[in-house]
């Protein structure tokens, strides 16, 4: 789990965030000489205010219908926000269909930010619908790409941001690394590891993994890479072969994996990523693979 560099998301941040947004995308509009005569109310302070309100009332009793009213008033600011925007985006359009190309990209900023506030509106409406679930939730309107990802941490049961999959070697290099958006399960990953590895010319012999790839998806992928020899847990009841004393050995040897994965962590940033979207989290990765391989080259050597 690789976090984004994101504000803990709800739905009242989430509204207040757009209306900010929004201005500053229109304001950077506005200075290229586009949509000028068109009016858009700026409504931070109005925003701000109601999320201060929000602050207040949590914790104590009857919060709850308090907070989801406040988010309401919140909801009515960030849509009135958006149908100013969009007579903004309207107008600059005519104006760069008339007068050249200046300003293109504040526009085509501007395009973006409403198409991400209003999946923000939209989200926030079924919340006060009464849905609390909803699939695919935008939980940051810096970083689109990012996710909730369930955890079971009893301190921290949900984080936001991406699912990385490592592959090692008993030398300690990561020869592979994926950066998932969302969080496919263990299994649907193990293919694209070992492909990795065998892509850099590796003859991977022998995969060792935990629990969560010891199944028949596991098991598919690594027929269809040509590898036999696998030490992982089955889930559910355990196979006889895991009772016996060079099986379990073989497994412990695994574990070293988890203090791979605590180095990247700890040492080489994969903890919150600073850059943002999915293609930035990945760069962030690839440093940080890159910086603890020469790490272990030096160490070898």
């Amino acid at each position: 789990m690789v976090e984004a560099d994101v504000r803990y998301p709800t739905d009242s941040g989430l509204c207040a965030h757009a209306v900010s947004r929004l201005k500053r995308a229109v304001d950077r509009v506005n200075t290229t000489g586009l949509a000028a005569r068109t009016r858009f109310r700026d409504r931070r302070r109005s925003a701000g205010k109601i999320v201060r309100r929000v602050s207040h009332a949590l914790g104590r009793r009857g919060s709850r219908e308090q907070v989801d009213r406040l988010t309401g008033e919140l909801h009515e600011l960030a849509r009135r926000c958006q149908a100013d925007a969009r007579r903004v985006l309207k107008s600059a359009r005519r104006g760069l269909r008339a007068g050249g190309r200046r300003g293109e990209a504040q526009v085509r900023r501007l395009a973006q930010e409403l198409d991400r506030v209003g999946r923000v509106i939209d989200q926030t409406a079924i919340r006060l619908a009464g849905q609390r679930t909803i699939p695919d939730r935008l939980i940051s309107l810096s970083d689109p790409d990012a996710r909730p990802i369930r955890r079971g941490k009893p301190q921290r049961p949900t984080e936001f941001g991406y699912k990385a999959s490592v592959a090692d070697t008993p030398e300690g290099f990561v020869v592979s690394h994926q950066l998932y958006v969302g969080a496919p399960y263990d299994a649907d990953t193990l293919e694209a590891a070992v492909a990795g590895a065998q892509a850099i010319g590796m003859r991977v012999r022998t995969v060792l993994a935990d629990r969560g790839y010891g199944n028949a998806v596991a098991e598919g992928a690594l027929a269809r890479r040509g590898i036999t020899d696998r030490v992982i847990p089955r889930v559910g009841r355990a196979a006889p072969v895991e009772r016996t004393r060079a099986w379990r050995r073989r497994y412990r040897f695994r574990c070293g994996a988890e203090g791979r994965i605590s180095g990247l962590k700890r040492q080489r940033g994969w903890n919150r990523s600073r850059l943002k979207g999915h293609a930035g989290a990945r760069i962030w990765v690839g440093h940080g693979v890159f910086g603890h391989n020469l790490d272990r080259m030096v160490a070898l050597s």
